[in-house]
């Protein structure tokens, strides 16, 4: 298979799957998966290891078209197809399995923020009490960012500007904000009372408003950024337990 160039590889097994029988499929769809996976197109990847999957004759090679489907899903970040396709593994995996098929969950709930299942699917990757207690240790920081409300930083800068950005830890985008309108502000004021209430309704005050509406925004996205960033970090703590765990076991 040229592996260097999947898209050619590709082209090359459908023409196999054209012009050849039933009995190629079993061999081709699984190389098809393969390439689109290395092409990055995760989800093209699922579907030809699900027909891989039916086309399979022996249950070994199921389970493992199977493991590969959910792989795919969820590079591809779709954690709820995914985990329909755990419930399709079936119960009597080997040892190695069951350990692979712990890590798919953990990743799974997590990405669905089902943190409690999260947190018992790793707990079953490590044996180790120092291992256990790290895991938990980054579990129980996720409650500290489940307190983080992008609704109340959009709030607080709708009050008073650059408050929601201080919030959710966004200081140079705080005080651009409360500069930035504060300055509008005063513009208002000052044409307001050296004009009319109608020079400042029509010339500073658009502007004040957009500037204003734009600010509470992105308060509110940076605070969904925060704990994109902090549960993200945390997943990271969690993977480097377990692999470091996984790696202890091989290693004895």
């Amino acid at each position: 298979m040229q592996t260097n160039q999947p898209d050619k590889a590709i082209a090359a097994f459908q023409r196999v799957l054209f012009f050849g029988n039933r009995d190629f499929q079993q061999k081709v769809f699984p190389n098809i998966a393969e390439c689109y996976f290395l092409m990055g197109d995760y989800s093209s990847a699922a579907r030809y290891y699900d027909l891989a999957y039916f086309a399979a004759k022996t249950d070994t090679a199921k389970t493992n078209f199977t493991f590969k489907k959910i792989e795919s899903l969820i590079r591809e970040k779709s954690f709820l197809f995914a985990q329909v396709e755990i419930l399709n593994l079936p119960d009597d995996l080997t040892h190695s399995l069951t350990k692979k098929k712990n890590l798919y969950e953990g990743i799974i709930y997590y990405g669905l923020g089902e943190y409690e299942d999260s947190k018992g699917s790793f707990l079953n990757l490590v044996s180790e009490e120092k291992q256990k207690k790290a895991v938990l240790e980054s579990f129980s920081k996720l409650k500290k960012v489940e307190k983080i409300n992008p609704k109340k930083a959009r709030v607080m800068s709708m009050i008073i500007p650059g408050l929601g950005h201080f919030y959710a830890g966004d200081v140079r985008n705080g005080i651009n904000s409360l500069v930035l309108n504060g300055g509008f502000a005063y513009l208002t004021l000052q044409t307001m009372f050296n004009y009319s209430l109608w020079d400042a309704a029509i010339s500073i005050l658009p502007w004040y408003q957009r500037f204003h509406m734009g600010g509470y925004n992105r308060a509110e996205e940076a605070a969904h950024e925060k704990i994109r960033d902090k549960t993200g970090e945390i997943f990271e703590e969690i993977i480097v337990t377990v692999a470091s765990a996984q790696s202890s076991t091989r290693n004895k």
